[in-house]
Parts: structure tokens; C-alpha cells; sequence
């Protein structure tokens, strides 16, 4: 008590909080003030180093010194206060003024410096030589023009970095992380791109990557005529300086906060809320029932961007579940419409832009679906559904291991959702993951999704050899119409007994294709052995059409361990380049175990 009176006859409280005040105020203000004029961090550093040091001199001033009426006064100890009890106090207060020292300290390093720093633009770039992908390295020097005027173009802009021309077309032709790229060069953001050349049209695809965290900040693709093209490099510099300069401001103005509520009407955000249910639990029936509530909550509030972007996701999505003939020709417009709409209303909804991606990925524009996913997921990165539809394209071409991170994002976001459950049973089931598979496959029957798990669960028992369990569980798939499960009871007999094989081959072979077209029987063939007849029905498919792959085959059964003599066969690679994957690969990285070959598009171990 002794020291409180002590403390209250000096007034040290006034002092310090005074001070305190004074160096908080000093601390915001600079914070600001002196990064806008483009000071270096230093000086915000010395201020707050300047003000701390001060603090105990100030403190030890007003122990001493009091300021009265008649002007600065010693203030003399108390009479008859003992020299032992006079060293007490004064070591107490040193204690205190240490103490508050440290927290000031905090205080004004956190707000003052770690703020400067926050405030701090992205003002460092790196332009990557862009990749030609029309199939003719003779015209590399199209691309890298391209890289190279954008990069003079940059280099003009003031305040704004930018990593030499050598540096940056060093990496030409190398699959490095963006990361490493950014450490290596020193740069905050890194630019890199594709140019596709056809005839007098040209597609450029430009993409601004934070070197940080690996996301896309922004990615655009622009479609011109020939003698457009220094125009549409003007258009990608001046995007990539908004960018930079606007989008990538202090860390508290991040593109995924939302400032304002999604609608004021509070019936039509309870449909919307009901609709997300309905959609969670996916089949054709719940399906619709989210569209309709969608729909109502569009009709009550049309400004409703959220609305339209779910609205947008359940149309893309119902075709998988519905059976009537030409529906996904009629949805698939309505999504991109419902998609469009969101993004007219609030550009920044992340889910609207995976439905674009989604619909990309299902046209088989695997470039254009990649940069969406990402653009999506940097929007919303905490939006379950961009990492689940991503998760599925890194899947179909073959960058596993990265598929199953997606998957176990949305997992970890969603929970609840069946779909995603099962989406990541698959994903472990392509690595081979068997338990993990039935676990998820199991977590996804439990939440309702139905009988598609019984897929997975049958293709554990054929790998561990228990035929009967196989047999039991792949009639009862949703996905094999009732007219084929005595064929997939055979399938099952004849991976027991390699002896009728040849029998069974025959008999999927003289299937109705109405029923069952042998271009979505590849799986079974390739489990049968039967690499020859499968690239000799892929090949023949191609030349009927070639864009027949984008609706009817599913390529991730080449990832899984079934598939592993499928991808290390030489024709996988010719498969690929006619199917134009190679053009994605040479983009954004080859799947796990392959590579690019000498004298073959793709090589697997």
C-alpha cells in the first residue's frame, strides 16, 4: 500500500499514460504516413525504438521532478522515511516501468511496425516466359515476345520491381513451384501465362501468382485476332498493375471479407439456407428441391448474389443425377447464366467462379478450369465447394497427391456434406489408400448419400480377393442399370478365374452400346488385363470424335493401382496429345511418377 501512495504523491500514473498516449498516436500516424511516401520500414522501426527508449527516461523524470504551480519542483522523499525503505520503492518502480515497457512495447511494435508492413503493396513482380501450346516449338518466339514485352511494359510502371529479363526466362521450359520461384528471385508476385496460335486467332491465358502462398491473385484469358495482340498485352499490364495496387492492399482489406450482409430479406435467406441443405444431400430429387427454394429466394430478393451463385452450383450438378435425355444440354446454360448473374451482382463470390471452372473441366478446357479453380479458391478459400470440384480435375489428370490435399480441404470446411465424404473415399481409393477408402465411403453412407459408396467398397474387395463380398456389393450400385448387373457379377468371375476370361471378354464386347458403350467399359478391360483391345476402342473413339473423351471416359482409372500398366504403356502418352492434356501438363506440372519424355510425350514409372 505504501508503494500505491508513493506512486499517487509523485503522479507517475498522469505521466505515463500521457506518454503512452503521445506514442500510440505517433505510432498510428506513421504507420500510415510514412509508407505513403514510400519511406523505407526502417524509419517506422526507429520510431517505435525512438519512443521505447524514451518511455524509461520520462518515467524516471517523473519519480524525480513534478511540475507544479511554481513551475518543476524536486519532489523530495518522505521525512523520516528510512534508506532501506526509500531503495525498496525505487526498485519496485524500476520493476513496474519494465513491465509497462514491454507491453508498450508490444503494443507499438504490433500496431506501428507489423502494420506498416501490412500496409505494404505487392511491389515486386517476376514475368515467367509464357508457354506456346500450339504444338510448335518453332514458334517459341511468339510466347516469349509475349513474356518479354510485358515484362518492359512492367518495368515502366514506378515503384514497381521487376526481376531481370535473364532471371526470369531462366525457369523456361522447367516445372519449379511458384514458391521457390519467389524465394530464388526475391519477388513478391510472379506473372506467367500461355499463348495458343490458330491460324489468325490467338488465345492468351495470363495468370498473377502470389509467390507467398502459391495463389492466384487474378488470371484472365483473352481471345483476339492476330494484329490485336500489343493491345492485349496493354490490357494484361494494366490489369496486373490494378492488381497490384488496389486488390493487394493491407492484409485487413482481403478479397474474402465480406462488408455486407447477402440479403436483407430474411425469407428469402431462409430459402437459400434450405436450399443448401437439399443440395448437401445431392440425388435427383434433393436436386430439385434446392433449384425451387433457390428460385424463391431469387424471386423475393434478385440482388441476391449468393442465391444465384447456388442457384449457378445445383444446375451444373443435376445433370449426374437426372435421366432424362438432353438435360444437361438445357442446364448447363442455366448454370453459366445463374453463374454470370452472381458474379454481375458481386464479382468476388468465389463459388460462382468454380462453376465456370466446373463447366470448363467438363468441356474438357482443363487450362481455363485450373486458373478458375484457383482464382475461386483465392476469392473464398474457405468455401467447401471450390476444393471439391478442384479435387476432381487434379484427380482426372493424375496430380493425385495434390487431389487428395483439395479433398481434404473440402472435408475439413464441410464435415457434413455426404458428397465431399465420399468425393475424398475416391480420392483415397486412387491411392490405394483401401482403408481410408471404406472409412470415408462408410462417414459418406451415414450422412445420407445413398448407394454409391457400394462402388468403392466393391473395388477394396476385388483387391483383397473376396470375391463374394464383390459379387454382393456391385449389383447393388446405383450408377449399373438393372439390364447390366448379371454382366458385372461375370466381371467379378472373371477377375477370380483368369480361365473364363476370354469368355467374358467376348460377352462385354457383344453388349448393347445403348446400354453400355465400350468406351466406359475401359476400366474393366484394363482390370482384365486387356491393354491392347482398350487403346485399340480409346483410339478408335477419338477418330469418330475427338472430343469424345470429355463426356464419357474417366481417365483417373490410369492413377490408380489398376492402372498402373495402362500409364506406363507407351501409347499413354499419344493418348494424351490427342486428347490435348499434354497442353496442361506442360502448364501446370505432369502427374505424380510421370515426366516428359525424349522421344514420348509422357513417361510413368
Amino acid at each position: 500500500m505504501a508503494f500505491i501512495a508513493e506512486l499517487k504523491r509523485r503522479r507517475v500514473g498522469k505521466v505515463a499514460i500521457a506518454y503512452g498516449t503521445i506514442a500510440w498516436l505517433a505510432t498510428e500516424a506513421s504507420s500510415v504516413v510514412l509508407p505513403a511516401l514510400r519511406l523505407p520500414e526502417w524509419t517506422v522501426t526507429f520510431i517505435v525504438v525512438f519512443l521505447l527508449v524514451g518511455f524509461p527516461v520520462a518515467m524516471v523524470l517523473a519519480w524525480i521532478f513534478d511540475v507544479g504551480p511554481q513551475g518543476i519542483e524536486r519532489t523530495e522523499p518522505l521525512a523520516g522515511e528510512p534508506v532501506s525503505a526509500r531503495m525498496k520503492l525505487r526498485i519496485a518502480y524500476a520493476a513496474v516501468v519494465l513491465l509497462l515497457m514491454a507491453g508498450l512495447g508490444y503494443l507499438l511494435y504490433e500496431r506501428g511496425f507489423g502494420r506498416a508492413q501490412a500496409s505494404q503493396p505487392h511491389d515486386s513482380i517476376a514475368v515467367l516466359p509464357f508457354a506456346i501450346l500450339s504444338g510448335d516449338p518453332a514458334r517459341d518466339y511468339f510466347s516469349d515476345g509475349m513474356s518479354g514485352e510485358l515484362l518492359n511494359l512492367l518495368a515502366r510502371v514506378p515503384g514497381l520491381q521487376v526481376a531481370s529479363r535473364t532471371s526470369s526466362f531462366a525457369y523456361k521450359g522447367r516445372n519449379v513451384d511458384i514458391r521457390e520461384v519467389g524465394r530464388e528471385l526475391g519477388v513478391e508476385t510472379v506473372l506467367e501465362g500461355s499463348v495458343r496460335q490458330a491460324g489468325e486467332q490467338v488465345r492468351i491465358t495470363a495468370q498473377l501468382i502470389d509467390a507467398e502462398s502459391g495463389f492466384h491473385l487474378w488470371s484472365e484469358t483473352y481471345e483476339r485476332r492476330m494484329e490485336d495482340i500489343f493491345r492485349v498485352q496493354d490490357e494484361i499490364a494494366a490489369a496486373i498493375v490494378d492488381k497490384l495496387r488496389i486488390e493487394l492492399a493491407p492484409q485487413e482489406q482481403a478479397l474474402a471479407v465480406r462488408d455486407k450482409a447477402p440479403t436483407q430479406n430474411v425469407q428469402a435467406y431462409e430459402y437459400y439456407l434450405q436450399g443448401r441443405a437439399a443440395w448437401k444431400r445431392r440425388g435427383e430429387d434433393n436436386l430439385k428441391r434446392a433449384v425451387d427454394l433457390y428460385q424463391r429466394a431469387i424471386a423475393l430478393d434478385p440482388g441476391f448474389a449468393r442465391a444465384h451463385a447456388a442457384l449457378a452450383s445445383a444446375y451444373v450438378v443435376l445433370p449426374g443425377y437426372t435421366k432424362e435425355e438432353g438435360d444437361e444440354e438445357r442446364l448447363i446454360p442455366m448454370a453459366e447464366a445463374a453463374a454470370r448473374q452472381a458474379l454481375s451482382i458481386d464479382p468476388k463470390i468465389g463459388e460462382a467462379h468454380a462453376v465456370l471452372a466446373q463447366m470448363n473441366s467438363q468441356r474438357g478446357d482443363l487450362l481455363d478450369a485450373e486458373s478458375g479453380f484457383f482464382f475461386a479458391i483465392s476469392l473464398e478459400p474457405n468455401e467447401p465447394t471450390p476444393h471439391h470440384w478442384y479435387s476432381l480435375l487434379l484427380n482426372e489428370v493424375g496430380r493425385v497427391e495434390e487431389a487428395l490435399e483439395q479433398a481434404q480441404r473440402a472435408q475439413e470446411l464441410d464435415p457434413s456434406s455426404a458428397v465431399i465424404a465420399l468425393n475424398l473415399a475416391n480420392m483415397h481409393l486412387t491411392k490405394g489408400n483401401d482403408d481410408a477408402a471404406l472409412r470415408y465411403a462408410k462417414q459418406a453412407r451415414e450422412l445420407g448419400i445413398g448407394k454409391q459408396m457400394y462402388g468403392i467398397e466393391a473395388e477394396v474387395a476385388m483387391r483383397r480377393g473376396q470375391w463374394d463380398e464383390a459379387r454382393r456389393l456391385i449389383v447393388q450400385q446405383d450408377e449399373i442399370p438393372p439390364e447390366l448387373r448379371p454382366m458385372a457379377v461375370r466381371f467379378v468371375d472373371a477377375l477370380a478365374d483368369p480361365a473364363i476370361r476370354p469368355k467374358v471378354i467376348a460377352e462385354m464386347r457383344a453388349l448393347d452400346p445403348k446400354i453400355a458403350p465400350q468406351a466406359e467399359l475401359i476400366h474393366p478391360y484394363i482390370q482384365l488385363g486387356q491393354l491392347d483391345l482398350a487403346y485399340r476402342i480409346l483410339f478408335a473413339e477419338l477418330d469418330r470424335d475427338p472430343d469424345s473423351w470429355k463426356k464419357k471416359w474417366d481417365l483417373a482409372v490410369a492413377w490408380s493401382p489398376g492402372g498402373e500398366a495402362f500409364r506406363k504403356d507407351r501409347r499413354f502418352g499419344e493418348l494424351a496429345t490427342r486428347m490435348g492434356i499434354t497442353d496442361y501438363w506442360k502448364q501446370y506440372g505432369y502427374p505424380d511418377g510421370c515426366r516428359a519424355g525424349t522421344d514420348s510425350p509422357l513417361v510413368c514409372s
